[in-house]
Order: C-alpha cells, then sequence, then structure tokens
C-alpha cells in the first residue's frame, strides 16, 4: 500500500471490531478474505465507501457453513462493533455510547466492550 494512502486512512478509515469469532472462521472484506486467528479483532483503515463484508464458520472436523455477510456504507471514522453469537452462529450488532465512541476514536481501548 502506497505510504500516503495509508496514512490517510488511518486518519479517515472506518473501523470494523469483530469480537468473539470462533478461530478458523472464513472472513472477508470485498474481494479480500482471512482465516480467523486467535487474536482477530477486527479490520481498520477501511476506505470510506460501500463494504461487503462476509463470513463462514468453520465446524471442528473443517467443515465450512454457508458463507453469511452484509453490506454497510461506511462513513469516514465510522466504529462498527459486532460480536459473535455462538447460539445462532451469526454476527449481533453492539451498542456503544457516544462516550465509548469517542473514547476509541481517542486511543482509549480499555472500553470494556466483552460485558455487553
Amino acid at each position: 500500500m502506497d505510504p500516503d494512502v495509508a496514512k490517510r486512512l488511518f486518519f479517515e478509515g472506518a473501523t470494523l471490531l469483530l469480537l468473539d469469532v470462533p478461530r478458523g472462521t472464513e472472513f472477508g472484506i470485498d474481494y479480500n478474505s482471512w482465516n480467523v486467528g486467535a487474536k482477530f479483532k477486527g479490520v481498520k483503515m477501511i476506505p470510506p465507501g460501500f463494504h461487503f463484508m462476509f463470513y463462514s464458520a468453520v465446524s471442528k472436523t473443517g467443515e465450512t457453513a454457508p458463507r453469511t455477510g452484509f453490506f454497510h456504507f461506511f462513513e469516514r471514522r465510522e466504529i462498527i462493533v459486532k460480536k459473535w453469537d455462538s447460539d445462532t452462529e451469526d454476527m449481533v450488532d453492539v451498542p456503544l455510547s457516544e462516550d465509548d465512541l469517542e473514547s476509541y476514536r481517542n486511543g482509549n481501548v480499555s472500553i470494556n466492550l466483552q460485558s455487553r
């Protein structure tokens, strides 16, 4: 990535936090996809605009579930938080207060999102 583009996206890009996603789950945004590791927490520096996020759970035996996804128009510096619901095997929205969002934007990542 061009350093100027990276610097611009660092300050203007959106963030998608994905909590408690099981290890091995396939996750993707637009044309890129990855298998989630143990430390995966989401994607940052997403260019403002319309994007498609998708995911497929993977069983302990390595079988992949059907792909599920959603479209979202990311605004500049927007933060979206979703959490894996193991009962439904789907992502659910995590509501954040404006104070939580502002704390995150200012680099205070000590927000306790796990209890929500």
